[in-house]
């Protein structure tokens, strides 16, 4: 039985869809930053995990082709928000649960909105965090939902930014394996998987939304045009420039061997799809 970990937020939901209802799994979803923790120590052999944490294992992990959480452009549940205006941002606090978005926001501040505040890990209740930071990182769920507008923040789409910035989409996570764990029935797998949630969206954003027809729609909208679940050449190639970012940036080690691999990634087409 393979041990799989998958992230427990809406937009992971179309890529491990179905997975713990095959007897060759045992699916457990955590946060991000959770699932990077347990494949690291090996307690899952298949994570998905934010792409900065290829960088920071001990071994060269295996990433599975053609599949991400990514977007192009306004992503919407990776956010800065903000009640000062961005240049003059002098504290941040970081949602504690993320980890690339975490990497994204620093190398965004450095690069492209030129400030260095002071960072502060926080747990993600907006109100919170922005008591104790001029603004706050806030990924996932906790950012959907986030009531900026009562208090009086600004909120800044950091997909987008990331696309003003470079021209590129951005990864967030991808499907990784331990070395000598990823075989062909796996990535298989994990394609027919991401095949049945894409076609089962409605039904998943009707499930989160509880009842509720507009947040049904809203949702739907979300996981079809702000996340992105294909690896493809465009993906990859953000995903490169931000690893190289990160290193550069000194918030990861130097992997020239991770970043070797991610370049050389097969297309979908390759990995069966």
């Amino acid at each position: 039985m393979i041990r799989i970990g998958a992230v427990g937020f809406l937009n992971a939901q179309p890529l491990a869809y179905g997975l713990e209802r095959d007897p060759r799994v045992a699916l457990r979803r955590d946060v991000p930053s959770q699932c990077a923790r347990l494949l690291h120590a090996g307690d899952i052999d298949v994570g998905l995990v934010p792409v900065i944490e290829l960088l920071r294992g001990s071994v060269t992990y295996d990433v599975v082709p053609g599949l991400a959480i990514a977007c192009k452009g306004e992503v919407n549940s990776v956010a800065l928000f903000t009640r000062v205006p961005i240049e003059r941002v002098r504290s941040l606090a970081l949602d504690l649960s993320s980890r690339s978005s975490v990497g994204l926001v620093r190398v965004l501040c450095r690069h492209h909105f030129g400030i260095a505040p002071e960072y502060i890990d926080a747990e993600p209740n907006l109100d919170a965090m922005l008591d104790v930071a001029d603004a706050a990182l806030l990924i996932g769920d906790p950012a959907l939902d986030a009531p900026w507008q009562a208090l009086g923040a600004t909120k800044i789409d950091l997909g987008e930014a990331w696309q003003a910035a470079t021209g590129l989409p951005f990864v967030f996570a991808t499907w990784v394996a331990r070395p000598g764990v990823l075989t062909p029935a796996i990535v298989e797998l994990l394609h027919d998987a991401a095949r049945a949630g894409r076609l089962a969206i409605p039904e998943v954003a009707a499930a989160y939304a509880q009842g509720d027809a507009e947040k049904a729609r809203q949702l739907e909208h979300y996981l079809r045009d702000n996340i992105q679940y294909d690896l493809d050449e465009d993906a990859r190639r953000g995903l490169a420039r931000y690893l190289t970012l990160a290193m550069e940036d000194g918030l990861a080690p130097m992997r020239p061997d991770v970043l070797r691999a991610v370049e050389a990634l097969s297309t979908p087409a390759a990995a069966g799809r």
